[in-house]
């Protein structure tokens, strides 16, 4: 993944499981108060258990599964799925298509390399993942999410309010990532060491 995906990996493990994230999901579910058909992207959906997850959360809904390892989105197309769900490689160009969306999932993506960072007391994340590469990311999430639709950005090490497209967005209430044990790291990419609470879940406000 490092070697063929470097200018476009984020995090480079595949760990997942069902239902990882229930009262995030919930919260997102509640948003859209049984909205029909909404159009949904989990980002980096590993081997598939978030997209099924969010099935049950969504039951209506058109949910793409966006992965960059080819591994993983082998194991994706080989799930037992409705045909409101479609796995895709995740490229800009192919996400485009099937945009633009209600909600956008992000989990546990945004990250490089979390427990060795910490388990080394890196203190700058600059030459390993810099603050640009995920404030890109952002950018490009944000060009898809349709006005009043939510970003979900959880378990990462930097904060979409450092960003320069946080003005256009709002805390849905407090949900946060407090759980997250791993070193979260400022616009400098420079460690914080007595980080604020961190939100997860964003309304966009406009275009």
């Amino acid at each position: 993944m490092q070697i063929l995906n470097s200018k476009n990996v984020h995090q480079t493990t595949s760990l997942t499981y069902m239902n990882r994230y229930p009262e995030i999901f919930s919260a997102c579910s509640n948003y859209f108060d049984g909205k029909q058909d909404l159009k949904i992207l989990s980002y980096g959906c590993s081997t598939g258990e978030e997209v099924l997850s969010l099935r049950k959360y969504f039951p209506t809904a058109h949910i793409i599964g966006a992965e960059i390892n080819k591994h993983s989105l082998a194991i994706c197309r080989k799930l037992s799925v409705d045909d409101k769900i479609t796995f895709l490689y995740s490229r800009l160009g192919e996400i485009q298509k099937h945009g633009n969306f209600d909600a956008i999932f992000c989990m546990a993506v945004l990250q490089r390399k979390p427990h060795y960072i910490g388990a080394k007391g890196i203190s700058s994340l600059k030459k390993i993942y810099p603050f640009e590469k995920f404030e890109q990311q952002i950018i490009k999430l944000d060009e898809l999410i349709n006005p009043k639709g939510l970003l979900i950005v959880h378990f990462t090490q930097y904060s979409l309010r450092d960003t320069i497209v946080a003005s256009k967005y709002e805390a849905l209430g407090n949900y946060n990532q407090d759980d997250y044990s791993l070193p979260v790291f400022d616009k400098y990419s420079n460690l914080i060491k007595n980080p604020l609470s961190q939100n997860s879940i964003f309304i966009k406000l406009h275009k």
